[in-house]
């Protein structure tokens, strides 16, 4: 297990947890984060023993996006926002949507930001009841990125993403819940054991189960129907051979509970 300066990364009943632990910025990412983020979310996705992955965070809030007191080499020069997006922050997300291991997100106070995206990457939210997501970008003549425009429409649209965009809107967590955003609203002070205990549920289900419905969820944002039936029928017969749809189907109608191997 790797040592890390800025997140706390842990693995225990099968669920690994990677904490931001910037609390005295709310977590904002400088390069640091940034790196040593998509690092555990790589050592989270290739650890056997990980079933579900929870991405959470210390102090007062969860992400306020970009640290933006940070100075790097080279930011002066036209280009740099475009190659640090690129190479550090899309990496990133794409880490989390990639991976074979379900994401659920605990959201204490704001995701802003690219904070929100690192959310919204997530398979699965839960947020505080006094969390919530705030697209701050408008407020700087900034657009958003990290993928959010694309996040966001995938679940609110065209129209409504146009509208927190302009309007660098904040979207409570109740208002996320009835908009398809989080999955689950719950006490701050309960937070981190309530989405810990939905991740050891959702960590439960078969492995390959997860796995690959995870990839035709994301394939499906971009393909057509027909293309989504023809992934799912070649995925389908791979499940079909695997060892866990045998032990599946032997516990089916033998009355007990299954084994699961991810193999």
């Amino acid at each position: 297990m790797e040592s890390y300066e800025t997140l706390l990364f842990s693995v225990e009943d099968h669920i690994a947890t990677i904490t931001l632990n910037r609390a005295e910025v709310r977590n904002s990412l400088n390069q640091k984060l940034r790196l040593e983020l998509r690092s555990a979310v790589a050592e989270a996705s290739a650890d056997e023993r990980v079933r579900a992955v929870v991405l959470a965070a210390s102090g007062q809030g969860f992400c306020a996006g970009a640290d933006l007191n940070e100075r790097l080499p080279g930011a002066e020069q036209d280009g740099f926002v475009t190659r640090i997006l690129n190479e550090e922050y899309n990496p990133l997300i794409l880490a989390i949507r990639k991976s074979p291991k379900p994401f659920v997100c605990a959201i204490n106070g704001a995701a802003a930001g690219v904070g929100a995206s690192l959310a919204l990457a997530c398979d699965l939210v839960v947020m505080a009841d006094d969390a919530y997501l705030y697209s701050a970008f408008g407020a700087i003549s900034l657009i958003p990125d990290g993928g959010a425009h694309k996040l966001l429409m995938e679940q609110l649209g065209s129209k409504r993403t146009f509208e927190m965009i302009a309007l660098s809107q904040k979207l409570s967590a109740t208002h996320c819940l009835e908009l398809g955003l989080a999955n689950r609203v719950v006490p701050a002070a309960d937070l981190l054991a309530q989405a810990t205990t939905f991740a050891k549920q959702v960590g439960r289900a078969a492995p390959l189960t997860l796995q690959y419905s995870k990839q035709v969820l994301r394939e499906a944002q971009s393909y057509d129907l027909e293309s989504v039936m023809a992934l799912e029928a070649e995925i389908q017969n791979r499940l079909f051979r695997s060892k866990d749809f045998r032990e599946g189907a032997s516990a089916f109608f033998e009355k007990r509970q299954p084994e699961f191997e991810g193999c």
